[in-house]
């Protein structure tokens, strides 16, 4: 890889931006940040003095600076598609914050329009740069036939953890554009170039502090008769993540994201320091998978081998989310709201 850093330009400066910030900090030379946008001043600005960068209201205005190479999105979900094509349209590379786009038409729309000037638009799923997934990855073709998956990954979040998250409404979606987009991108991992032949969703929402669903199942069937199962939750206060593969050899699993084991005997486990308190919030270190992620991102910008999900393999993620919402509502939409019109 080269050694001159890529001159990045972070745009939206909330809650996640944080994790990006830090993991900026670690990976020079990789990136050099050269400016942050944001509609509050005062968060660019507090996001940008570390770095010795440029503030900025508005992304037109990073745009304009020679030095920007690429653009880091982490700005609410109904902006990223907007955003995104500003900064292919500037000549830009992006990494966008999943969902890339709010529908898998418009995450078409990306990548097209990147692939045509050659640009990176590479899609923020951070948890598949980890060290289990990667290891699970490299061994895979050893593994044997793959059969069945199950994924369940179980949070809590007592409210909304960002305003706009209380005005998603139930078509657009919460857990189902916010959460599923980690264990579906999993699954695509896993399954490579196949999509689902069949797919089921349901579910539900228990909280009162937003519109749409906090909680859902979803039954996906795959060439070959393989088939998925994913359980979401935003209601779990025992933090729960577990992914299960199941071949005609014996079962892989990675638990809390950082343990893989084949058949029970452990092939990857992470330094003392990572897992403080795998049962709560907070309880697990993430920033080795923000650096990764910039790692990858670096490579992909310098034309090497990477594994970020990129371009048309980014937006078949958001067609599938497009449908899993479809059927969510379908199925059960008066367990999510009640206008329409089902019992709970």
């Amino acid at each position: 890889m080269t050694s001159e850093p890529i001159g990045l330009a972070l745009v939206g400066c909330g809650r996640i931006s944080a994790a990006h910030l830090s993991a900026l900090a670690d990976c020079n030379p990789l990136f050099r940040l050269i400016a942050t946008v944001d509609p509050d001043l005062q968060a660019a600005q507090a996001a940008a003095e570390p770095f010795g960068a440029k503030s900025f209201l508005t992304m037109t205005e990073a745009l304009r600076l020679p030095d920007v190479e690429a653009v880091l999105i982490a700005s609410p979900n109904a902006l990223h598609f907007e955003q995104a094509m500003s900064a292919i349209d500037a000549g830009k590379h992006a990494l966008v914050e999943k969902p890339i786009a709010e529908t898998g038409a418009q995450a078409l729309a990306l990548a097209k329009a990147a692939e045509a000037v050659e640009l990176v638009l590479a899609a923020g799923h951070t948890f598949r740069h980890g060290p289990a997934v990667q290891s699970l990855m490299e061994h895979l073709p050893t593994f044997g036939k793959l059969m069945s998956v199950e994924v369940s990954q179980c949070v809590f979040w007592d409210g909304p953890q960002a305003p706009w998250w209380a005005d998603r409404s139930p078509v657009e979606g919460l857990i189902l554009s916010l959460f599923a987009p980690h264990a579906l991108d999993f699954v695509q991992l896993v399954m490579g170039k196949e999509d689902p032949l069949r797919v089921h969703a349901e579910a539900a929402r228990h909280q009162s502090g937003w519109q749409a669903e906090d909680e859902a199942m979803m039954l996906l069937a795959y060439p070959d008769r393989k088939m998925v199962s994913i359980h979401i939750s935003y209601n779990q206060p025992h933090v729960h993540d577990r992914k299960t593969l199941f071949f005609d050899k014996g079962v892989a699993e990675i638990e809390d994201g950082e343990i893989l084991r084949w058949n029970g005997d452990v092939l990857v486990e992470p330094a003392a320091d990572i897992l403080s308190d795998r049962n709560k919030m907070g309880g697990r270190d993430l920033s080795h998978y923000f650096g990764a992620q910039l790692s990858e991102f670096a490579k992909a910008v310098h034309g090497e081998q990477h594994h970020c999900p990129t371009g048309e393999d980014a937006a078949r993620l958001i067609e599938l989310i497009d449908l899993v919402r479809e059927q969510a509502l379908r199925n059960s939409g008066g367990a999510i709201n009640p206008k329409f019109g089902e019992k709970n």
